[in-house]
């Protein structure tokens, strides 16, 4: 099992007959496998999400950037990202750059599980080249491109990866071109590469033929998501709902479900996708250097000569409670649902925490296979994907 599947083995499913919430526990005798059926082996994955921060103090570090100053409260954008290597391994199954499924197939019931640490890389051997991008390509011929970083081959060694983003998310990313933001819920796209050979001196394997038939298709959006009866919305910073100049910083935040239950109710998609529902506790990291507070951006403070934020940097994520929930329109968490995250992250290392909804389309593609550096054929085949529409709000922690 991969380094980033490592979990607590014990899951909470909420099944719900009527309005009374039985809870299941798994035992420590419960096998893993019982829980999270194995990955499977792969040669890849491609992802393309679409966030929203539809909350106070979040930033580009929920992403998996380098941090989240300054914050971007109220950011929607598009950000695409895919790698690939030999051998095949499950790791690129059970693994995300932004957002890992809580368990499959979960037919008729809520399935939770608990992650601690949840970071790690797949553990191939070689990094695989495809070309200088990946292509979505609409029906109406509308292309989103995730070109390859860095543009040149790594002599003769390195590491090889495909990257895309709209919006605009300076000063955290430079040297690429803007990427509009291209989204459309319920669509199918097709997805291809040209293929590459790389130079003879290059470490590296790649794909020398094209992929040109494969397809992924965009979920449903989120739409109408209320956490106890209030909407998730982006923060309205200066200005009220109706627009008017307030001058005022607009807090989002809501009370999750620490001291008492949390209650999500949305609009249900017609295709009818389970959502996945991430909670998470993040740690603090230090954004900068500083003397005083105004030496650090709004919601960061100083504290011993580093710009601290106030409500953790969301790229530090200390472990989270996922769940795949079933799409009817409610789920709830209480305070006994976090009794595993809980009793594995110290309160004392909690520096803030945040909410992830979203609904997933998963896949897999075939693609050809690979030419490694010393000229072997080896096949890669099958590659993960995965296109979600994220939104990301803020929880006070207690």
């Amino acid at each position: 099992m991969s380094a980033f599947f490592m979990t607590i083995a014990l899951l909470s499913a909420c099944i719900r007959p009527s309005d009374d919430y039985e809870v299941r526990l798994y035992d420590a005798s419960t096998e893993l496998d019982q829980i999270l059926p194995p990955g499977d082996p792969m040669g890849g994955q491609i992802e393309y999400f679409r966030f929203a921060l539809n909350g106070s103090n979040l930033g580009l570090g929920q992403a998996a950037f380098f941090g989240d100053t300054p914050y971007q409260d109220g950011l929607s954008f598009v950000i695409g990202y895919a790698d690939f290597g030999y051998p095949r391994s499950p790791d690129y199954d059970r693994q995300s750059n932004f957002l890992v499924p809580g368990p499959r197939d979960i037919g008729l019931e809520d399935a939770c599980v608990t992650r601690i640490d949840a970071s790690g890389y797949p553990g191939t051997t070689e990094y695989v080249d495809v070309g200088d991008h990946i292509a979505l390509t609409a029906a109406d011929g509308d292309v989103i491109r995730l070109e390859r970083d860095p543009s040149s081959h790594p002599r003769p060694a390195g590491e090889s990866f495909f990257a895309s983003w709209g919006g605009t998310l300076a000063p955290a990313l430079t040297d690429h071109a803007y990427l509009a933001d291209t989204w459309r819920p319920d669509s199918v796209w097709g997805l291809s590469f040209p293929g590459t050979v790389v130079p003879p001196e290059s470490s590296m394997g790649s794909v020398p033929y094209p992929l040109t038939a494969a397809t992924v298709r965009f979920p449903s959006g989120i739409a109408g998501l209320e956490i106890d009866g209030e909407p998730v919305r982006p923060p309205h910073h200066d200005y009220d709902d109706d627009g008017v100049y307030t001058g005022e910083r607009d807090e989002v935040r809501f009370a999750g479900p620490f001291e008492r239950q949390m209650t999500l109710t949305w609009e249900p998609s017609t295709t009818s996708d389970p959502l996945t529902v991430s909670l998470r506790y993040l740690g603090a990291a230090a954004q900068g250097v500083c003397a005083v507070d105004a030496d650090c951006d709004i919601g960061v403070s100083c504290v011993e000569g580093e710009c601290i934020p106030d409500d953790g940097d969301g790229s530090v994520v200390l472990g989270e409670l996922v769940c795949t929930v079933v799409d009817d329109g409610v789920f709830s968490l209480s305070p006994d649902d976090l009794e595993f995250l809980d009793a594995a992250v110290r309160e004392d290392q909690r520096a803030g925490a945040v909410l992830w909804v979203a609904r997933m389309s998963e896949g897999t593609v075939e693609i050809p296979d690979a030419m490694s550096y010393v000229g072997g054929r080896i096949p890669i085949s099958p590659v993960r994907t995965r296109v979600t529409d994220v939104v990301v709000t803020r929880l006070d922690l207690p």
